[in-house]
């Protein structure tokens, strides 16, 4: 298994130590984003026609600085995602500088930094220590393009503000607070610029382009009340702006004797009845 980049204790450091050890370890990232991200990645024509369906989200921008002609090039590619969400999402992949909140069960953003660090993107988690990097691991994921930052007592936004200068995916918490209007439109700006995709985990940001919720709502091989669960399945609503709600139903099911990796498949709702919701025993 690939081994996971960890960035030394934050705690008992000042604010510029902090700062100073972050910049230091963004520095040992071979070549940084641009000579490793795939090169392959279409970019969107502003003047290309295409269904409502896949209409790219439009990313807005607050910023008074207007943006040049090689940063919105960059800003609008994109980055693959997992089936769930790219049968939700325009372009079936995330656009670079937009901003985004998931919210809900673990798997979908488990499944989202395995499908970015396998595709050659770096991912930076910042404040999440309760994320299996087991599962990021078995969903597929390269280890080696995820790098942990720890902010300890310190705000988890200044290392996110550091982060996204280098770091294809950048997810960060911010404690279950609202973050200040100000602060998050110079962090947008910022995210937009560098063509990064910001991911909050929790709390609330204004300025967000698309909210990814998620919930368990069924699963499989429990049988009646024994056995080891196989499937697992979500149901996961997109929205945010320029975008229609949109809602999705996959069930992800564990690899069975001789087979290898977890697979998605669509789940149609009148399988609900047999992903019968798992009760806890009272």
């Amino acid at each position: 298994m690939a081994t996971v980049d960890a960035i030394e204790d934050l705690i008992g450091l000042d604010k510029a130590a902090q700062l100073d050890v972050l910049r230091r370890r963004m520095a040992t990232v071979p070549g940084g984003r641009r000579d490793h991200a795939p090169a392959d990645l279409p970019a969107i024509a502003a003047h290309e026609r295409v269904q409502p369906i896949d209409r790219v989200t439009p990313v807005v921008d607050d910023d008074p600085e207007p943006l040049t002609g090689a940063v919105r090039g960059k800003t609008l590619r994109t980055m693959p995602v997992p089936p769930p969400l790219a049968a939700l999402l325009p372009r079936r992949a995330l656009a670079r500088g937009t901003a985004i909140t998931v919210t809900g069960a673990g798997s979908i953003l488990i499944a989202l930094i395995a499908e970015a660090s396998a595709a050659g993107h770096h991912v930076a988690l910042i404040g999440q220590p309760r994320l299996s990097l087991l599962a990021v691991h078995e969903h597929g994921g390269n280890l080696a393009k995820v790098h942990l930052v720890d902010p300890g007592s310190t705000d988890p936004l200044d290392a996110a503000s550091i982060c996204l200068d280098g770091v294809d995916l950048v997810v960060t918490t911010v404690h279950g607070r609202d973050v200040p209007p100000t602060r998050a439109k110079a962090l947008l700006a910022r995210n937009r610029r560098h063509g990064s995709i910001l991911a909050i985990t929790d709390g609330r940001m204004p300025g967000i382009d698309l909210t990814i919720a998620s919930t368990v709502t069924g699963y499989g091989g429990i049988e009646q009340g024994r056995g080891r669960i196989k499937t697992i399945t979500l149901e996961t609503t997109v929205h945010g702006r320029g975008t229609q709600q949109r809602t999705g139903r996959y069930t992800l099911t564990a690899p069975s004797f001789g087979e290898t990796g977890l697979r998605w498949t669509p789940s149609p709702a009148d399988e609900l009845a047999v992903h019968r919701p798992l009760a806890a025993a009272q």
